[in-house]
């Protein structure tokens, strides 16, 4: 059974989602307003050389550089396939400024204000490896609009007679705003009720941030409002506790998992507050209720399925099957919870702890779309919205892990194959939609992180410390 490298993983392993900050100033040395564009223009001209994959355009592209962020930390940037753009921070004595360009040629369409993050923690400011010390940038999508929002880690004071208070801080800006100095649409503090970061989770979603941990969530909405204290959801009618690893935002209320005996256990469903069950949602092939047999106990039910995942107005479920020997995975519809499209293997689940990702991991990469929608992948897995159907690209026999990162509008998507943890190369590869069958690029490509508007987003070091974002235009 092979149920799995998700299961009960989410307690003991980092996440994409950390906060990661730095030192130093500078930045993409950007001199231009959001009225430039074009390639070159607003000193963001091409300068690094990516061995890119075919269907993108190694002499075509602009680029940004992050000389602020420590070694090796990851750049802070975010991707709206959906709608074209990149945004990503840079550093400035007044404060980080989000800047928001066009994918296709590197415009800059907007410039926030300057945002102060909260100050660094004593335990921040001891590492010496910059991690837990970077604003992070992510897309808050799958409502009606976009947003980028910042979040970071730290910790803040009312004045100098009280004692720092330690806080995730968000500001959210809307994906569609132009201009320079624009004002985020709300803003807020989530206090931590336990100091350190363990156990520490934030999910974005279309509903803003939660902030989630040891039991208890705060949301933080793109309006700025704060609901604080949330700890049982009601999904199937039933009350269940705030799954601290996997509780998604959405546009009609929490998408959460329900209550589960073990960490390893299998089901237990999943819904959005007050609407939906995963009980009326089930794919073919799966019972909506597990039924199992127990020496000491007797027979039991619950519900099957575990959401895994979420990427726009989709959620990934995973199921157990009829003879419990395996698990399948599902796309959801995050309004409605119908089947969009199904795989016969499992998908591991996202991690959205607080601390430092490791290098393109498969708990530690989200789920990505095509801009136009209609694929989806998920670790090895890629989805075919239209038709329906998903492939297990790393199924089988002694076959690699591989991690998919992004997908293009012709159901080509690109990954790594191997072991994460960088004690073996590993190897690029394309996957397309149409077989899920994995092809291995030359072991020198760079492999694109996004794809948006028509070109590709890679991150590279160029053979130096500091990290820069590379857009590539796509050859068709």
């Amino acid at each position: 059974m092979r149920i799995s490298r998700s299961a009960g993983f989410v307690l003991l392993t980092g996440a994409l989602v950390g906060a990661l900050s730095g030192c130093g100033s500078g930045g993409d040395a950007d001199n231009g307003g959001p009225e430039g564009g074009g390639n070159g223009a607003s000193g963001v001209s091409l300068q690094s050389k990516v061995k890119a994959p075919a269907a993108f355009d190694s002499t075509k592209g602009w680029e940004v550089k992050a000389d602020w962020v420590p070694d090796r930390q990851p750049f802070p940037y975010a991707v709206s396939a959906k709608s074209g753009k990149v945004a990503y921070l840079d550093k400035t004595p007044q404060g980080y400024v989000l800047k928001v360009r066009e994918a296709s040629s590197g415009k800059l369409l907007s410039a926030s204000k300057p945002w102060k993050a909260p100050d660094l923690t004593k335990q921040q400011r001891s590492r010496k490896d910059g991690k837990l010390t970077v604003p992070r940038v992510v897309l808050i999508s799958g409502g009606d609009r976009e947003y980028f929002a910042i979040w970071a880690h730290g910790e803040k004071r009312k004045d100098q007679l009280h004692e720092p208070k330690e806080v995730i801080s968000a500001a959210f800006y809307p994906a569609d705003a132009s201009g320079e100095g624009v004002a985020p649409s709300g803003s807020g503090d989530v206090e931590m009720s336990v100091t350190g970061s363990l156990n520490l989770n934030v999910f974005p979603g279309a509903g803003g941030l939660l902030v989630s941990t040891y039991g208890n969530a705060d949301l933080v909405a793109p309006d700025g409002k704060l609901t604080k204290g949330i700890s049982k959801v009601k999904l199937g009618g039933q009350p269940a506790d705030v799954d601290d690893a996997m509780t998604v935002p959405g546009p009609n209320g929490l998408v959460s998992n329900g209550d589960r005996e073990g960490e390893s256990a299998e089901g237990g469903g999943f819904g959005v507050d007050g609407g939906w069950h995963s009980q009326q949602v089930a794919p073919p092939g799966v019972d909506a209720v597990l039924e199992e047999d127990d020496v000491v106990n007797g027979s039991s039910k619950k519900p099957n399925g575990r959401v895994v995942g979420a990427a726009g107005s989709h959620l990934i479920g995973t199921w157990v099957t009829h003879d419990h020997k395996d698990v399948s995975s599902a796309v959801h519809d995050l309004r409605t919870g119908k089947v969009e499209a199904t795989a016969s293997c499992d998908t591991a689940a996202t991690t959205y702890h607080v601390t430092a990702p490791k290098p393109v991991g498969e708990e530690e990469t989200a789920p990505a779309l095509s801009p136009n929608g209609n694929y989806l992948v998920k670790g090895g897995n890629i989805f075919d919205l239209k038709t329906g159907k998903g492939f297990c690209a790393d199924n089988g026999e002694d076959a690699k892990d591989i991690v998919l990162t992004a997908v293009g509008d012709d159901g080509t998507a690109y990954g790594l194959a191997g072991d994460a943890s960088g004690h073996t190369p590993r190897i690029p590869v394309s996957v397309p939609a149409t077989t899920g069958v994995a092809k291995p690029l030359p072991e020198t490509t760079e492999i694109p992180y996004a794809i948006a508007g028509g070109a590709g987003v890679f991150i590279t070091y160029a053979g130096q410390d500091t990290a820069h974002l590379v857009v590539l235009s796509s050859r068709s």
